[in-house]
């Protein structure tokens, strides 16, 4: 029996899971960063199965939101102030599982166990982080379609399994200042010859989304070569007019997504 739906593939294995037809399908459009979060990038090489994975809410895990959904909650959040006039009607539009918006005393509030429940925290923290790995791994195989690659087999532990640990590196931006792509256009990211140079040469991925900055530990080669991530990051910094300091991630609290220290 044939059929004429599309399918999702260019080397017919995943990228996740490393399944190949037909023992999972490639019929579910994968977005490659969240369709919510401005993007329209479609992916490929990434199964059903993986693809239904990062997209569902699992009542079995201490933090019950998807990997997905804990991404763009945050990034959404963070757009919304960077780009809408804050007024009685704006707010109207703003909706959000995470957060709660209170027009008459001007408060933005997180309305998920948090910071009394330190385990959840992590969790929370471990969620987001997850996310932004997974974006870089389908934005790469999207662009370069080499995501197979066994240096990625860290990513895919992490991402997928849950298995592990990889660092996130943020760039903590100054008060008030964000330098950011235009908001409106869809969102993807650059691999271009420098950017996989860098990658290929040292293992780091610098990545930027909605004026938020970060550094991924793409490859097992980030652990020598720290002393590129250091060097970078201070040429980032410079006079510390938009970046102020290198952090690893560690708590998500550590970013500003709701402009609490903007006057």
């Amino acid at each position: 029996m044939t059929t004429n739906k599309k399918e999702y593939i260019r080397k017919g294995k995943c990228i996740w899971c490393l399944k190949s037809k037909p023992e999972v399908g490639f019929y579910t459009k994968p977005h490659t960063i969240p369709k919510k979060l401005n993007s329209h990038n479609i992916g490929f090489d990434i199964c059903d199965s993986c693809n239904n994975f990062f997209g569902s809410d699992n009542k079995l895990d201490k933090v019950t939101y998807s990997v997905d959904k804990v991404l763009k909650e945050f990034f959404n959040v963070h757009k919304f102030l960077l780009t809408n006039k804050k007024d009685s009607n704006s707010w109207k539009k703003f909706k959000s599982q995470f957060f709660n918006y209170y027009h008459t005393s001007k408060t933005l509030k997180l309305n998920i166990d948090y910071r009394r429940n330190a385990t959840y925290a992590n969790q929370l923290t471990r969620k987001f982080k997850r996310g932004i790995y997974n974006i870089f791994l389908q934005e790469y195989h999207r662009n370069t379609e080499n995501g197979l690659d066994n240096k990625f087999d860290r990513i895919r532990e992490f991402v997928r399994h849950d298995s592990g640990e990889l660092p996130l590196y943020y760039l903590k931006s100054s008060d008030g200042v964000r330098i950011t792509e235009d908001l409106e256009l869809s969102h993807e990211l650059p691999f271009n010859d420098y950017g996989l140079e860098i990658l290929d040469k040292y293992g780091f991925y610098h990545l930027s989304m909605t004026g938020l900055n970060f550094y991924v530990e793409a490859t097992a080669k980030a652990k020598l070569n720290f002393d590129y991530l250091i060097k970078d990051s201070k040429y980032q910094i410079g006079t510390g007019f938009v970046f102020r300091e290198l952090i690893e991630l560690k708590k998500l609290n550590e970013i500003d997504f709701t402009l609490r220290n903007w006057n």
